[in-house]
């Protein structure tokens, strides 16, 4: 159905009709309860910490002796974050958070050449969030310390590191 014809049906309701229509809705669907309790409720602070514990815990998944994060499941909980319509800033610093969270699991260790590559992607889109909405100044020094710590491993310079210093040089180079 599409949103025309929704606002068509739901015209003709009367106003008890989409009250018990609402009540419907909230009863049978989690993500519309959380929406509506959003919306009766609206508290960006919150909801940034709930979100923040989630992709933390997605971020440092640890399967088989191995760390395993899903990118994607990472990313639609940050596009699930933006419907409640935050703003950028607060949908940067969650992306920020979420970034830094992954870089500090291969901050000694080695991982899998997969999950740098998803990384890598993972931490352009983020820089280029960032960049687009004018924060770049305000988050750097956060980057910066994030770089910072990460250490090579054994004598070989850190793949994390390589992949932050060449985005960086990118996002440098946009400007």
């Amino acid at each position: 159905m599409s949103k025309t014809t929704l606002r068509k049906v739901i015209k003709e309701f009367e106003a008890p009709e989409l009250r018990e229509l609402l009540i419907d809705i909230y009863t049978k669907s989690k993500e519309a309860r959380e929406l509506l309790d959003f919306f009766a409720e609206p508290d960006i602070e919150k909801k940034s910490e709930q979100y923040r514990a989630v992709l933390s815990k997605e971020a440092r998944r640890y399967t088989r002796r191995a760390y395993h994060p899903r990118i994607a499941r990472l990313r639609s909980t940050i596009k699930k974050f933006k419907t409640f319509e935050p703003g950028n800033e607060a949908v940067a610093e969650l992306m920020l958070h979420t970034m830094t969270e992954l870089l500090s699991i291969g901050r000694e260790n080695w991982l899998r050449e997969t999950l740098y590559v998803q990384i890598r992607k993972f931490v352009g889109e983020t820089l280029d969030f960032i960049s687009e909405n004018g924060l770049l100044d305000e988050f750097m020094p956060r980057i910066r310390k994030s770089v910072d710590g990460i250490k090579d491993v054994g004598a070989s310079v850190n793949p994390l590191r390589r992949i932050m210093d060449s985005e960086l040089k990118r996002i440098g180079n946009q400007d």
